[in-house]
């Protein structure tokens, strides 16, 4: 058993399948990559792990725990963070303040004592503040720590959206393009704090990426869908040279 299980999973929006009986595991400690075309349902997979969709039928399973009826912000405590593709971060606010944010799911301070700032609280955020901090500094943003997120270029605040997610202290972390609308050199700082990711803080990773090249370097193993079926699973080797693959999305060498 893997640390999370994709059993026979179907999502259905009316008469629309999105997802088509998709199975399929990741161990912990991988990077593991979600690869397609456009509309082929990998999104749509990651709502379904992190909670925002609820399968049609089929079953999600983390740790052994079946997480399917579980609500989002519960899966987080239990340890399943996401990165969004499209930026989800408070444009005024600070990179410093996105990221405490980020920490409030670990935060068990009730609200008297939170609302008055007693003792209790106060040791709990400076102990929150510590662990942001050392995001902060893993990420090699200290210099723009107490910048307002809206001012800072796309591929900054592509890393803090990440930030933010390794702050919940994930043991599953959930990557939706990371490189989107990234140019080379960005691609390439973002390839490496993944790869950091992994084997610093021994997080297992699912990667949804179109950079082929991206994909192949950094996976351990691949599931590759094709509107809302699983058409192949396996080592970037066995995915490469899958001729359903290679039908469905990556192209004949000589096209």
């Amino acid at each position: 058993m893997g640390i999370l299980d994709v059993k026979d999973v179907t999502l259905q929006f009316g008469g629309v399948v999105a997802l088509n009986h998709v199975t399929y595991e990741v161990k912990e400690g991988e990077i593991f990559s979600l690869i397609g075309p456009n509309g082929a349902g990998k999104t749509s997979m990651l709502n379904c792990i992190s909670g925002l969709y609820r399968p049609s039928s089929g079953s999600i399973s983390f740790k052994g725990q079946d997480i399917t009826p579980i609500k989002p912000h519960k899966r987080v405590g239990l340890g399943i963070a996401r990165a969004f593709q499209n930026i989800e971060l408070f444009p005024h606010l600070t990179v410093l303040d996105n990221l405490m944010l980020g920490r409030h799911v670990r935060m068990k301070t009730g609200i008297l004592s939170g609302g008055f700032y007693l003792g209790k609280a106060q040791r709990e955020e400076v102990e929150h503040r510590e662990k942001v901090e050392s995001v902060i500094a893993f990420l090699e943003i200290e210099n723009i720590r107490n910048t307002p997120v809206g001012t800072l270029s796309y591929g900054l605040q592509k890393r803090v959206e990440v930030g933010r997610a390794l702050a919940m202290e994930p043991e599953i972390l959930l990557l939706d393009e990371p490189m989107a609308g990234m140019n080379s050199e960005e691609k390439e700082d973002m390839a490496r704090y993944i790869l950091d990711i992994h084997e610093e803080m021994n997080t297992t990773i699912i990667l949804i990426e179109h950079d082929m090249g991206v994909v192949m370097d950094l996976s351990d193993h691949i599931a590759v869908l094709d509107f809302g079926k699983l058409i192949a699973y396996g080592t970037p080797n066995e995915v490469q040279n899958n001729p359903k693959v290679i039908e469905a999305y990556l192209g004949e060498e000589h096209a």
